[in-house]
């Protein structure tokens, strides 16, 4: 789980309180939909989608581990 927690930006053992919160920041920060309104570069847009995809395996992994 360590890679999941570095992958939010948290320490290992981050209570649900700050893994929602990172959470729900970078989702916001690489939302694809977001990306394109603001025009950046194709690149850029499949970088995004790459780490959305990653944002949101490492917190289901985490939630699934708290319960």
């Amino acid at each position: 789980l360590s890679h999941h927690y570095a992958i939010l930006g948290l320490e290992n053992g981050a209570d649900m309180g700050l893994v929602k919160k990172a959470y729900r920041k970078l989702v916001s920060e690489y939302h694809p939909d977001k990306i394109v309104s603001k025009g950046l570069p194709e690149d850029f847009l499949k970088f995004a989608e790459e780490k959305f995809r990653e944002i949101n395996e490492a917190y289901q992994a985490i939630t699934k581990s708290k319960q």
